[in-house]
């Protein structure tokens, strides 16, 4: 096919080069002007607010003056007021309380007075009397203007009347200490006389005052008249300005609109332009679209076709690997199976990603179980992790909903692959994957410490065959193709993917997936086959079981689901009580805890492993259960001769299953310990991650419910946990305060199982603390945990149901 590409601008009739200069040069300068216009408002505008500035601070300023004439003649008031108080006092305390009034009044007053003259700052103070507020303090501070000195012959008339009032005071003082003085002698003619000196004295008082009254309102009226001329003003210079901005104004308008109408026309040239460049490119587009998809297609009918011959090729080779070969034989068998199924995952990458390409990929969406998924991914990695050397921690909160509507197959893919990569790029540390929800979503988080990427290397990440460098691939393998698949998943899902990484420190992916809950999908195959072998289970055992624990509350559990079972059972409270009952009935089983005061499960099962063999009898099956889920506690059960391990909290699917493996597997006559797994999947952990906002509940009663298969039963091993709860915490007191570490290491060991049989999760690490602690005496630690379970163990009683309380 055969393209012919045009100018954008060839389907326009072609104007003149005179046309378009005198376009260009109009266009040029109408935007001067326009600017110019625009510039010259500003600058009006900048002027006429520095000249409003001016005046309102001059206008503030005569406000000040106004309130210092209001301050004067209040001061003048108030001393005439008290001079005819003075006056009519009947004893020398309360003339001299007056006095001192007047005294200082006049002080405020020759302030006022100077403020008025050379600048300064007038207090008023208002009594009020009120509640909580006894006087109100008002403050003016006013600036003399040299242009306006109008009122300095007032000043200088007031200065002397305030001096004549301060003797004017004074004499009025020596009167009325004439007249006490006659009060106190009975002296009638004195008094009489003294009051008509009195009397003459406030005679003359009234013109003095009228005289300091004319002063004052003279300051006070050539203030206001000064204030109002301002704000005439102020208002003038407002009009003017009003009237400049509007003719500026319609004059840049009308500039702009020109402009506007120009901009407008060359816009739709250029728009009609574009658009004919675009249905170029659309078609370009489109035709490599085509072609993208026909290579899609016929890479996945390719995939199909060679995954055929590949089966076959791969299931032969296993065939070979049970024969008996020479080794140098088997060997090569071997590098055929590696080879292979190399070969078989990389013909898988490529298949998923034609089908993501060629819009052919099908996602389910059916209800599933997320818990219970994002542990079976934990569990195939952990194996990984911990082959390496790798420390892994798998963390899902409590508020995550068990049941979500999607494609558990496509997730678990996403998941492995990243944790895959997370493991093969770590050399020493850990891997972490974390769930949680965030904003109604579901956010998971896989964090590694390994060899990290720099910035060049995360722009190209999710970019097909694309690895950091040459030497990673050739270090670590790989086809590229993983995490752009992955990320393709996620956004078929409505999701997304982010990365944070340093180089040298780790790298961090989250998956943002929307999240729907479910409701509980129809018992699987696997729930019936648990369901038919508990008809046939009791047969299988062929006998009694011995429950052996020293807990009540396990005891209930393991005997409710012993009878639920069929089986006949007993119970030990330890390892001696044990070997007593051994040696009194003929038991079938045993489920031996590990951790037991006076004779652990350890020892216990060497001593019946030591009589068995003196005394030549069969091996007795014994299984193990207990709380610890690291694989050196597996290892001592199985190396103390115990033939199978369960780890709490028991789930009743996991015991009958492990039932029918160990009596299955000895009935065959083989041993079981060598033929158990190294670690069996235990129930995924849904501890608390290190970044929870809101509080979440002590535990999750409907996922105890679900493992114990009985909400009957359950309710009353919560029952059963308050009763105990003060002995719990009472025995940690105890061993804490004679630092018996053995005893604060069981008694941690057994809290921690009863948390976890609760389905409070969220203090089951705390409690693995503690027992560590306690197991390698470390006391300071042991004081800081050991009030925080006490507090864990009441706060979890406190959210139990009344009703299982009380029981």
């Amino acid at each position: 096919m055969r393209f012919s590409f045009l100018s954008p601008f060839s389907i326009f009739p072609r104007k003149t080069a005179s046309s378009r200069v005198a376009i260009d040069t109009s266009l040029r300068w109408l935007v001067i002007i326009f600017l110019s216009g625009l510039l010259v408002v500003i600058g009006l505008r900048m002027f006429f607010s520095s000249l409003q500035d001016e005046l309102s601070q001059r206008s503030s300023n005569e406000r000040a003056r106004i309130f210092v004439g209001e301050e004067i003649i209040r001061s003048i008031h108030g001393i005439e007021r008290d001079l005819y108080k003075m006056a009519v006092t009947v004893n020398p305390a309360g003339g001299n309380l007056v006095r001192r009034n007047i005294d200082n009044q006049l002080r405020k007053l020759q302030h006022d007075l100077q403020v008025l003259q050379e600048g300064g700052t007038v207090r008023q103070e208002v009594l009020l009397n009120l509640e909580g507020r006894d006087e109100m303090v008002r403050e003016s501070t006013y600036h003399p203007d040299p242009g306006t000195r109008g009122y300095v012959m007032e000043l200088i008339e007031l200065a002397p009347l305030l001096d004549l009032i301060r003797e004017k005071s004074q004499e009025l003082q020596q009167l009325l200490v004439r007249r006490w003085d006659a009060q106190d002698q009975g002296n009638r003619d004195g008094i009489l006389r003294q009051e008509e000196q009195i009397a003459t004295f406030l005679k003359h008082v009234p013109p003095l005052f009228h005289r300091l009254d004319e002063n004052a309102n003279r300051l006070f009226f050539d203030s206001n008249e000064h204030l109002r001329l301002l704000e005439a003003q102020i208002a003038v210079q407002k009009e003017r300005l009003a009237l400049a901005e509007l003719g500026l104004l319609v004059l840049v308008v009308a500039l702009a609109g020109l402009v506007g109408i120009l901009f407008i026309r060359r816009i739709q040239r250029m728009n009609l332009a574009r658009e004919h460049a675009l249905a170029t490119a659309r078609e370009a587009r489109d035709e490599a679209e085509r072609a993208s998809r026909s290579k899609s297609e016929f890479v996945s009918r390719m995939s199909h076709e060679l995954r055929t011959p590949l089966n076959a090729i791969l299931g032969f080779a296993q065939l070979l690997e049970d024969a008996a070969l020479p080794p140098e034989q088997k060997h090569y068998v071997a590098l055929i199976n590696g080879s292979g199924n190399h070969l078989m995952e990389l013909i898988n990458a490529v298949l998923d990603h034609a089908k993501i390409e060629s819009g052919s990929l099908v996602l389910e969406r059916i209800a599933f179980d997320l818990p219970e998924a994002i542990g079976a991914v934990a569990s195939i990695v952990h194996d990984k992790a911990r082959s390496k050397g790798l420390a892994f921690m798998a963390d899902i909160t409590p508020d995550l909903p068990r049941y979500i509507e999607g494609d558990p197959t496509r997730l678990r893919q996403v998941l492995i692959n990243l944790l895959n990569n997370a493991v093969k790029f770590t050399e020493a540390g850990s891997v972490e994957l974390r769930a949680g929800v965030d904003e109604g979503s579901l956010v998971i988080s896989i964090r590694d410490t390994g060899i990290g990427m720099d910035d060049n290397t995360l722009q190209r990440l999710f970019h097909p065959f694309a690895q950091a460098d040459e030497s990673i691939t050739r270090k670590y393998g790989g086809t590229g193709l993983g995490l752009l698949i992955s990320r393709e998943l996620v956004e078929a899902m409505g999701g997304h993917i982010q990365v944070d990484s340093a180089v040298g420190v780790g790298t961090c992916f989250w998956v943002h997936l929307p999240l729907q809950v479910a409701a509980a999908p129809e018992p699987s195959s696997q729930q019936s086959r648990v369901a038919s072998g508990v008809e046939d289970m009791a047969a299988l055992v062929g006998g009694p079981v011995l429950l052996v624990d020293d807990n009540s509350i396990n005891q209930q559990l393991g005997a409710a689901m012993l009878a639920r079972l069929g089986l006949d059972y007993d119970v030990a409270d330890n390892g001696r009580h044990c070997l007593v009952q051994l040696e009194q009935r003929d038991y079938r089983l045993v489920l031996m805890d590990m951790e037991m005061p006076e004779m652990d499960g350890v020892t216990t099962t060497r001593e019946i492993r030591r009589r068995e063999s003196a005394q030549a009898r069969s091996a007795l099956p014994i299984i193990a259960m207990t709380a610890n889920a690291l694989a050196e506690d597996r290892a001592r059960c199985l190396e103390a001769g115990m033939d199978g391990y369960i780890s709490k909290p028991i789930h009743f699917a996991a015991m009958v299953d492990e039932f029918r493996r160990v009596l299955s597997t000895m009935a065959n006559h083989q041993p079981a310990r060598s033929t158990a797994p190294l670690e069996e999947k235990a129930p995924f952990p849904t501890t608390l991650p290190e970044a929870s906002a809101a509080p979440l509940p002590a535990y999750n009663r409907a996922q105890g419910i679900d493992m114990v298969g009985d909400e009957d039963l359950f309710a009353e091993l919560e029952g059963i946990f308050a009763a105990d709860a003060p002995a719990l915490i009472q025995a940690l007191d105890a061993a804490l305060d004679a630092e018996d570490w053995p005893t604060l290491n069981r008694s941690a060991h057994t809290v921690k199982g009863l948390f976890g049989t609760l389905a409070a999760h969220g203090f089951v690490e705390e409690a693995r603390q503690l027992e560590h602690a306690a197991r390698h005496g470390d006391s300071a630690h042991c004081r800081d945990l050991v009030p925080v379970i006490q507090q864990h163990i009441r706060t979890l009683v406190d959210a139990f149901p009344a009703a299982e309380v009380r029981q």
